[in-house]
């Protein structure tokens, strides 16, 4: 992944979203500094770099089809970096370094790129937690394990609540903690993750207020009543989590037995 774009000599740029420039001109700009604009500016397998602008009118709420196409080709390999056309405008206007986003589609461009199981297994030596949104070795990791539980697809399933959502709503979450695991278990790359969703789950499984039980039965924590909490919980009571099974049980038996907020504990 690139971090910065210094000059547009054999760039293949694609723009979406309004600009400070009429697109037009922007291209025409691109080709003075050496760079081809793409056919009818689309995103397509040979595109280097996608300008960024504005719209009130995203297809996808905080982003376009452009977006969604380059996110798309980034997670099957090309090399594509998202550029804002603010950042765009100090290049061509300033000649300074235009900065490559961090993000395409909402999601974490080292997320997207594919990862290799030998980068994945040299994540896999770092004991203790990994930053899974900033660290290198953490993307990297939670790449690898995204590319092996979603498979590619646009959307999935959360394993407890059951809402099928875009993937870069879902984590690939430990189901028991990295922190907590032998060299082995964070290796486990078939069984020691599971999908969840970012509207509440992660947070809930990772504090303790839920848990997987026998035969996948999601258990829910009533030490802490509360008017809010309660009712939301209480949404989970009669579902089994698809994520479980023998290869999975002791994973989440620990979880459950460590974790859980299951009963009142003596001080």
């Amino acid at each position: 992944m690139r971090t910065w774009i210094r000059s547009l000599q054999d760039e293949h740029v694609a723009f979406t979203g309004t600009a400070w420039l009429k697109r037009s001109e922007l291209q025409g700009i691109v080709r003075k500094r050496g760079g081809f604009p793409t056919s009818g500016a689309k995103v397509a397998l040979d595109t280097t770099v996608l300008v960024r602008g504005d719209s009130s009118v995203w297809a996808f709420g905080d982003h376009g089809t452009k977006e969604r196409h380059a996110a798309h080709l980034v997670s099957k390999g090309v090399a594509i970096s998202l550029v804002y056309d603010s950042e765009f405008r100090k290049l061509v206007e300033h000649g300074k370094p235009a900065r490559v986003a961090d993000r395409i589609a909402g999601d974490p461009v080292l997320w997207l790129e594919p990862s290799t199981e030998q980068q994945f297994k040299r994540a896999a030596l770092k004991v203790g937690p990994l930053d899974q949104e900033h660290s290198v070795l953490g993307r990297l990791e939670q790449s690898y394990l995204r590319q092996r539980l979603f498979r590619g697809a646009e959307q999935a399933a959360c394993a407890l609540c059951g809402r099928h959502l875009p993937v870069g709503l879902l984590i690939a979450a430990h189901v028991k903690p990295r922190s907590e695991c032998s060299r082995r278990e964070r290796l486990d790359a078939q069984n020691i993750v599971f999908g969840l969703c970012l509207l509440g789950c992660d947070a809930l499984y990772e504090r303790g207020l839920i848990a997987v039980g026998e035969s996948g039965r999601i258990l829910i924590s009533t030490v802490q009543p509360d008017a809010v909490l309660t009712p939301f919980l209480q949404r989970f009571s009669k579902r089994t989590c698809r994520a479980w099974n023998e290869a999975t049980a002791d994973y989440f038996n620990w979880h459950r037995t460590r974790r859980f907020q299951g009963s009142k504990k003596v001080a």
